[in-house]
């Protein structure tokens, strides 16, 4: 699997005057808000959004102020996010950190995740940049759909496979493709380069969530145990939902009691695990990425050879081969 430091390596200082835009973006007068916003730029993680639509920028042109800018928006909208997604699944950790609301409690997160999102629209209209805010509206739409509708198939616990692509499509898959496509138009390319960097974004950002459906039934807690987070909070990933395919209706109604059991009972969940094991659901799943990860890849076989097309390639590489 390639690092990130050699995928990064084409573009080392724009990233670095990216991180400048940044953190200047967030820069308040109010001792109170910059506690916050500095504790959230120490937990920052590997930026790799940021880095995927500079290097779809510089695949198509020169990366520019509106690169960085657009960059700048999707980081603070997706920081945005995180802080509400903890607020909403009640998480008081993330990467082993304290999260926002369980050291400021909910009100002061939820007002500090719409603070960020408002400096990244505010810095977008400063620049001018009607089309990246258009762009972003329609994720934040989407993001909020994709949840909504995960929420109620955790109750239903029935979902199709073409259900579940649109929750991801929603949930994760738009934002690559805004950012991939944001790259593209920043550097003034074509309506068809632009179209063709969209599809390219949506199609690794599917990847991305099945990676991560998949990497949840592969982690493994102190003791050796699998955590099963998924199974857990009774979401239909794609591993379960391709477990089920070939199930018989009896076997279905006694996985969904298991998955009603499994926040309260560990022996549930398990059971639900081994179930998904051994119907095939991770080889399935594992399949279906790779298929996805290769259309990509087709995508840029349209461009010429570069450094920076090459860093997308081992970007892909490396969506669907890390660890965590």
């Amino acid at each position: 699997m390639y690092s990130l430091d050699e995928i990064q390596k084409p573009i080392e200082r724009e990233l670095q005057r990216f991180s400048e835009y940044f953190t200047s973006a967030l820069e308040n007068e109010q001792p109170e808000i910059q506690e916050i916003i500095n504790y959230i730029l120490k937990t920052q993680g590997k930026r790799m959004r940021p880095l995927f639509l500079l290097l779809t920028a510089a695949l198509h042109g020169e990366i520019n102020h509106k690169s960085y800018v657009a960059a700048t928006l999707i980081e603070l909208m997706h920081t945005a996010s995180l802080v509400h997604d903890d607020i909403v699944d009640e998480a008081y950790q993330r990467r082993n950190r304290w999260s926002v609301n369980a050291l400021w409690r909910s009100k002061k997160a939820v007002l500090i995740g719409d603070y960020i999102l408002a400096r990244g629209i505010r810095t977008a209209v400063d620049n001018e940049l009607y089309d990246i805010i258009r762009e972003i509206s329609f994720v934040i739409e989407d993001m909020s759909k994709g949840e909504l509708i995960q929420a109620d198939a955790s109750l239903s616990l029935d979902i199709s496979r073409d259900e579940y692509f649109e929750i991801i499509r929603c949930k994760t898959a738009s934002l690559l493709s805004a950012c991939s496509s944001s790259g593209a138009r920043s550097t003034g390319a074509s309506p068809e380069a632009v179209e063709c960097m969209r599809q390219f974004g949506n199609l690794l950002g599917l990847a991305f969530q099945i990676k991560d459906d998949l990497l949840d039934y592969n982690q493994i807690d102190r003791i050796g145990k699998p955590v099963l987070n998924d199974i857990k909070e009774r979401k239909m990933t794609l591993p379960l939902i391709e477990a089920l395919e070939c199930a018989t209706e009896p076997e279905k109604e006694k996985v969904r009691t298991w998955l009603r059991e499994a926040d309260d009972d560990r022996s549930a969940a398990r059971k639900v695990y081994e179930f998904v094991v051994r119907n095939g659901g991770l080889q399935k799943a594992a399949t279906i990425m790779e298929q996805q990860e290769r259309e990509a890849l087709r995508i840029l076989e349209t461009y010429p050879a570069s450094p920076y097309k090459e860093a997308l390639i081992k970007y892909a590489d490396y969506i669907l081969n890390r660890k965590k």
